[in-house]
């Protein structure tokens, strides 16, 4: 019986220490997708101390489709925080990756999420002439 006790002893500690750590995982990030399914976008505490400190937001287009991304507005409640207009294709001073097709970019190095408040990324994008706006809500 000490053998059978031990194992179970074992089993139980690593579910417990797994659980421990998806949990804390799952607490640095927030992310979402579009409804369309084009669109990804993860908000999530940078933990590489070589790195700036704070969250880090990635947004990455999931199809192959080739479109114009025009503008990428990060929402706090409703409110823009940050937004750009502007992409450059490439690797960025900071060591951030552009690329256009499929779109993938990082936008917005912040502060924490604040428990309660509604996060929203608005990626407007252009192809064939005709301008989209696809709402990725975060969570």
């Amino acid at each position: 019986m000490g053998k059978k006790k031990y194992v179970i002893t074992v089993i139980v500690s690593l579910i417990v220490l797994l659980s421990a750590v998806y949990a804390y995982t799952s607490s640095i990030s927030i992310s979402g997708k579009s409804e369309n399914g084009m669109w990804k976008y993860t908000y999530k505490k940078n933990l590489d101390a070589s790195e700036p400190s704070g969250w880090q937001g990635r947004i990455k287009q999931l199809d192959k489709q080739e479109v114009e991304v025009v503008k990428l507005e990060f929402k706090d409640n409703g409110k823009t925080i940050a937004d750009t207009d502007i992409f450059n294709e490439g690797r960025d001073i900071d060591g951030s990756v552009t690329t256009f097709h499929p779109f993938s970019t990082e936008f917005l190095l912040g502060d924490g999420p604040i428990k309660g408040h509604l996060y929203k990324v608005v990626v407007t994008w252009k192809k064939d002439g005709i301008v989209h706006m696809d709402t990725i809500d975060l969570k």
